[in-house]
C-alpha cells in the first residue's frame, strides 16, 4: 500500500487505479475535519458540512463572575464602604491591566511564531 504512517484513509476510484493523491496521511495532513472534508469533496464530489458546537465558556464564565460580585454586595450590602477605597480600586486596575498586558503578549507570541515559520 506504500503508506508511510498510521491511521490512513484510502479513497478506491470506481474508474482506474488509486493515485498517490488517493491516500490521506492523518499524521502528515494533520488531524482537522475541514482538511479532511476537502480531501473527500476532491475526490467524490460529495461536500461535507463541518459544524463546530459553540463555545458556551465564556457566557458562563461572565454569569459566574457577576453572580459572585452580586453575592458579595448582596451580603456586604450594609457596610459597602470598600466601593470608596483606592486600594481596592488600584488592586483591581493593576489587576486587569496585567491581564490584557498577558493577552496582547500571548497573542503577539503566537502570531510571531505563525508568520515567521
Amino acid at each position: 500500500l506504500n503508506m508511510n504512517s498510521a491511521p490512513t484513509f484510502l479513497h478506491f476510484p470506481s474508474k482506474g487505479k488509486p493515485r498517490r493523491s488517493d491516500t490521506y496521511e492523518l499524521q502528515v495532513k494533520g488531524f482537522s475535519a475541514e482538511q479532511l472534508a476537502r480531501w473527500v469533496a476532491d475526490r467524490t464530489d460529495v461536500q461535507i458540512r463541518v459544524i463546530r458546537p459553540p463555545n458556551y465558556a465564556g457566557p458562563l464564565l461572565l454569569g459566574f463572575l457577576l453572580a459572585v460580585i452580586g453575592g458579595l454586595a448582596y451580603l456586604r450590602r450594609n457596610n459597602l464602604e470598600f466601593l470608596f477605597n483606592k486600594n481596592v480600586w488600584a488592586f483591581s486596575a493593576l489587576v486587569i491591566c496585567t491581564h490584557l498586558y498577558m493577552s496582547v503578549s500571548a497573542l503577539f507570541i503566537y502570531l510571531y511564531c505563525i508568520l515567521n515559520k
